[in-house]
């Protein structure tokens, strides 16, 4: 009889210990977001967003502005204007991205600052100035048994993703890094930049020269490798907890300049294969999706072509919305600006010369007829080679690009680089505040005036 009883009150404080964890996860504490998704848009600047959404024919977004403490008014005005997806993100955060040492940073160190919560100085990624290696939010996802998946166009060995990843000492090197990926542990890595893991040989002349094949040694550490756009469309990411995927020997083709039967995947197709897989894990995943194709348009003044590209970020941020659920923590930055100033106001005709009067042979006044201005170039960017050349250096390089097939000035050409107000190879990162802007549990945090640094913070807490 005794041996009855005391299963009885064991069965009781199980039962009460049950009830009691229940309560404390439920109700005491924070409750963990499952899913925390980091869109890293280098270069998109307020004017660019600004022109893309003004683009014609452009259906409005479906996104539904969920955010209960958006009022009715806006709601509906929201309805009425929406042209983006981004814009059912209510959550808006200015960055500012200065330190008092170094006024501009590169794009090594804007990443840094987000993926590692430290600034550091240009030509770095993810190691502070005392030459450590700085740890990333991607490893304090691993921590906390995350699953973790990095995206890209770009390739994977640019500082925008080493910041994610990177866990060695120095200056990074685009053939260390790639060796450093590998070993990374990150579950799903999607994104260019074969040339970097491959040995070199006669079709792959910037190939690795130590004869390693580090796609090789990803599949023998348990990723499935892809290389094409069907391949990854036609995964099933059910059937293995690891995937690599190289679409493009370098950096991805700009969207518009993409053969009609292409290798390289859309940033919407990568994204959605990148949650279905990361999504299984009961613990949550933090996903980290970067598309620098906007930074690399833009730093030619090439305002069509970063426009078009903006189509190709949103469309991947609606299916990330789609696809983790309208709960989810989804954060889009810019990272820096590079300076689009936006078209300036076509001059009037009406805008004429001011005549200056003269006296004819009798003496008279004569006054002769008013000449209308001439139109003055319009500047959309402050720097680039869209500038008026000031040396014969300069003009040598870029009848030298044009003759290469880099530039076409014929009108409406997306190769076209328009107007700037001064001339550089290519457009730099400039001191302007960046950009952040979320929606989901959590988000809240991402309010007003807040350092690039804070990021890094907020969303750890949310581990």
């Amino acid at each position: 009889m005794k041996w009855r009883v005391v299963l009885a009150v064991l069965f009781v404080l199980l039962l009460f210990a049950g009830f009691a964890y229940l309560y404390v996860n439920a109700f005491v504490r924070k409750p963990q977001q499952h899913a925390i998704i980091l869109f890293v848009v280098n270069g998109l600047d307020l004017n660019t967003l600004n022109l893309a959404r003004q683009q014609p024919g452009r259906a409005p977004a479906l996104a539904d502005p969920d955010d209960p403490a958006i009022g009715d008014a806006r709601r509906r005005a929201a309805y009425r204007s929406e042209r983006l997806g981004l814009d059912s993100f209510w959550n808006v955060a200015l960055l500012n991205v200065q330190d008092p040492g170094q006024p501009v940073p590169d794009a090594g160190a804007d990443a840094t600052a987000i993926a590692c919560g430290q600034r550091v100085q240009n030509g770095y990624v993810a190691t502070n100035n005392g030459n450590e290696a700085l740890p990333s939010l991607i490893y304090e996802a691993q921590k906390m048994k995350r699953a973790t998946g990095l995206v890209t166009t770009s390739s994977l060995v640019e500082p925008t993703p080493v910041a994610f990843y990177s866990s060695i000492k120095g200056k990074p090197d685009p053939y260390r890094n790639a060796s450093e990926l590998i070993y990374s542990k990150i579950d799903i890595v999607l994104g260019g930049g074969e040339q970097y893991f491959t040995p070199a040989n006669a079709t792959n002349e910037y190939g690795r020269t130590d004869g390693q094949d580090l796609v090789k040694a990803a599949a023998d550490q348990g990723y499935s490798i892809i290389r094409t756009r069907d391949e990854l469309n036609n995964f099933y990411t059910w059937l293995t907890p690891q995937l690599f995927g190289i679409f493009a020997n370098d950096q991805f083709y700009f969207s518009s300049l993409q053969p009609d039967n292409r290798r390289q995947p859309s940033l919407a197709e990568m994204t959605r294969v990148a949650i279905s897989g990361l999504n299984k894990n009961i613990n949550g995943y933090f996903l980290v999706v970067e598309h620098d194709l906007v930074a690399r348009a833009a730093e030619q003044n090439f305002g069509k072509l970063a426009i078009n590209e903006v189509a190709q970020v949103d469309e991947a941020v609606q299916t990330a919305v789609e696809y983790a659920g309208p709960d989810a923590l989804v954060m889009v930055t810019n990272n820096y600006s590079l300076g689009a100033v936006g078209p300036l106001p076509e001059p009037s005709a009406r805008e004429l010369v001011a005549p200056v009067p003269t006296v004819d042979a009798d003496g008279k006044s004569v006054r002769p007829p008013a000449i209308p201005l001439a139109t003055p170039p319009q500047p959309r960017w402050l720097t680039g080679p869209g500038g008026p050349t000031v040396t014969e250096a300069q003009a040598a390089w870029l009848r030298r690009r044009s003759e290469q097939g880099w530039f076409n000035w014929s009108y409406g050409s997306l190769l076209e680089p328009e107007a700037a107000f001064r001339f550089q190879t290519h457009a730099v990162p400039t001191a302007e505040p960046a950009w952040l802007a979320s929606r989901g549990e959590g988000s809240a945090q991402l309010r007003g005036f807040l350092n690039n640094t804070d990021v890094f913070d907020i969303i750890d807490e949310e581990f």
